[in-house]
């Protein structure tokens, strides 16, 4: 039962912090897709728990995410705006987004890249990213890495999370969460809102670009029986964005784009063997819709796009002996996407995959845990991929040191947009990668501290890129990416949390051309981050955060340069009381004038405060 005995506690899991607990208890899910100990692993894997988001009051993901090594982000304009999240220099198409264990990224768009501009904090209880490929266990897009967002899970007792927050920009936002469990049920509901006036999305502009969501979770857990329950989870996401193109009127153009985004997900969980063989069956359906206005005819922002998803899985997990685990499952997938541009009648695409997939999982001496798998994946219009990988852990003193080294492939099938008619080529084979991690994690001091170093190297080969010479997409692309990650996580008293990183990320463009040998578009070498939270004597919490992103290019010939910056943030919080909590920030405390990506607008100084209920 050694996989299955982690599952109770992943479930139950308080927030994970480096300080918090033995690094044996620290439960993981993206390495095989069921819960095990991330010291079991030899793949690259951080956490942020509900505790840590609000620690550091991380308004969006993307705001947490820039604290994580290998992670950078382009964001163009304001919250709401488009949004890309590069891991370890892949490009976001290549980063595999989920919501509660489900696809979110859109198979509608033109590479299928998941946007992050609209994926806010409210009622999110766990964010988990694993960096390079694991397209044994996820399939296509997993070549990057993956992103694994979970909303708030089901409580014991009764529990009301709610928080409400105002700041610049006539920012408004507020949520509110309730959990419990009654009986054999276990539920978490919640909502949360957010508006603000937001700035221009284009450098220059006078009009500002606001942006207006509405979002709902909520998971339910039937335990009909001590080994059979029913799962049932639901994701909502509405927003509406005003943005400037620059293939409009520039940065005074009043486009806007109203977003849905809808995953439903049923399984059922049972139990066999006296609880060594886990089985998973469930459905789930992905539902997008993006629909977008414009004043300025033939601008191209004028468009109705859908998108859906299905599918069908069965996975598993199998101990055979306390030393030996099987993971295996299958799964059938149906894509649509429907694109309408400037009134023109819909191109509507579609596609099936069936895959299945195999991972052993055997720890021949305490300490030591080797894995290893195959996936093949069968699509209905692009042939088959075969998948392989593998990864070794081991840990000689109970995971206060581990030594990690992993082999990965991944891949990313051509989308609808790239392979079918009218637009796209039917010819084109799955982008591939190869990866290979080195890694090192130490804890001392009474488990007070932490240091770690990975080492990566990929080879990305047949990447989808347009041709100007058969103006359709083609497998022509090759890229390099080697780089190192290295940290350190220190509590030297009670009070005093600290933590950095500094990623090292050479990604370059190994295709035959004039940008051969060029560093990727938004990719900047040198990134990192430093946080620093004190509790105080007096109740007071202090905390600051430090963002450092090196130069980068904003085009694949590296003719325009992008300058680095570095951004400082201060916040601060105060309890009233055991139920009720201030809190307060001000970002960018420098007024730093910086760009992420040309021609698109930063925020300078700006501050926001707020207040946090539990009961």
């Amino acid at each position: 039962m050694k996989l299955l005995k982690y599952s109770a506690a992943a479930l139950a899991l308080s927030p994970v912090c480096v300080f918090a607990q033995d690094a044996n208890e620290d439960i993981v899910v993206t390495a095989s897709g069921f819960e095990q100990p991330r010291s079991e692993t030899g793949q690259a894997i951080s956490v942020l728990d509900n505790a840590r988001l609000e620690e550091l009051q991380a308004n969006s993901i993307i705001d947490a995410l820039r604290t994580l090594p290998g992670v950078a982000i382009a964001t163009r304009g304001p919250v709401g705006s488009q949004s890309s999240v590069f891991l370890r220099g892949g490009n976001s198409s290549q980063t595999l987004v989920l919501i509660d264990g489900v696809r979110i990224n859109d198979p509608s768009s033109p590479n299928a890249a998941f946007d992050f501009g609209a994926l806010l904090t409210g009622n999110v209880g766990r964010v988990e990213v694993l960096r390079g490929p694991n397209s044994i266990i996820w399939g296509s897009q997993a070549i990057g890495g993956v992103v694994n967002v979970q909303s708030l899970s089901p409580t014991q007792a009764l529990a009301v999370n709610a928080g409400a927050e105002y700041g610049f920009a006539d920012t408004l936002r507020a949520n509110a969460n309730l959990s419990g469990t009654s009986g054999l049920f276990e539920g978490s509901i919640g909502g949360a809102f957010y508006r603000t006036d937001g700035i221009s999305a284009l450098a220059g502009g006078a009009e500002k670009d606001g942006f207006e969501n509405w979002a709902a979770n909520g998971r339910l857990k039937v335990n009909v029986a001590e080994n059979f329950a029913l799962d049932f989870r639901g994701y909502y996401n509405r927003g509406t964005i005003e943005f400037d193109s620059p293939f409009g009127v520039g940065a005074d153009g009043l486009p806007v784009a109203r977003n849905r985004q809808f995953i439903g997900y049923v399984g059922a969980n049972f139990d066999l063997a006296d609880g060594r063989f886990q089985n998973r069956v469930s459905y789930a359906r992905t539902d997008i819709t993006r629909v977008g206005t414009d004043p300025v005819v033939f601008s191209f922002n004028n468009f109705d796009v859908k998108g859906t998803i299905d599918r069908f899985e069965y996975h598993s997990a199998f101990d055979v002996t306390d030393a030996v685990t099987l993971v295996f499952g299958a799964d059938h997938e149906r894509t649509f996407a429907s694109t309408s541009f400037e009134g023109a009648p819909a191109d509507i695409a579609r596609n099936q995959v069936t895959s299945g997939f195999g991972q052993l999982i055997v720890r021949p001496v305490t300490g030591l845990t080797i894995t290893g798998g195959v996936r093949h994946d069968d699509y209905s219009d692009y042939g088959g991929q075969t998948t392989l990988g593998g990864n070794i852990a081991y840990t000689p003193n109970g995971g206060d040191t581990v030594l990690r080294a992993t082999y990965g492939e991944g891949f990313r099938a051509p989308t609808l947009s790239e392979g079918q008619p009218p637009f796209g080529n039917p010819n084109l084979k799955p982008e591939t990668a190869r990866n290979f991690d080195l890694g090192l994690e130490h804890r001392f001091l009474d488990n007070n501290a932490q240091v770690y170093a990975t080492y990566f190297n990929r080879k990305s080969s047949d990447l989808i890129a347009f041709s100007f010479t058969t103006f359709q997409s083609e497998n022509i692309d090759q890229v390099d990416t080697d780089g190192i990650e290295v940290g350190f996580a220190l509590q030297p008293t009670d009070g005093l949390n600290i933590q950095a990183n500094y990623t090292l990320t050479n990604a370059i463009n190994r295709s035959a051309g004039a940008n051969l040998g060029n560093r990727l578009a938004l990719r900047p070498q040198h990134s990192g981050s430093l946080t620093i939270d004190w509790q105080t004597p007096w109740r007071l919490k202090l905390g600051a955060s430090v963002l450092l992103a090196g130069d980068s290019f904003d085009n694949a010939s590296n003719s325009v340069r992008l300058d680095g910056y570095t951004l400082a943030h201060l916040r601060a919080s105060y309890p009233l009381n055991d139920q009720l909590e201030l809190y307060g920030r001000v970002e960018n405390l420098f007024d730093t004038q910086y760009v992420q990506v040309a021609g698109f607008n930063t925020y300078g100084r700006n501050a926001h405060f707020g207040i946090r209920a539990k009961f």
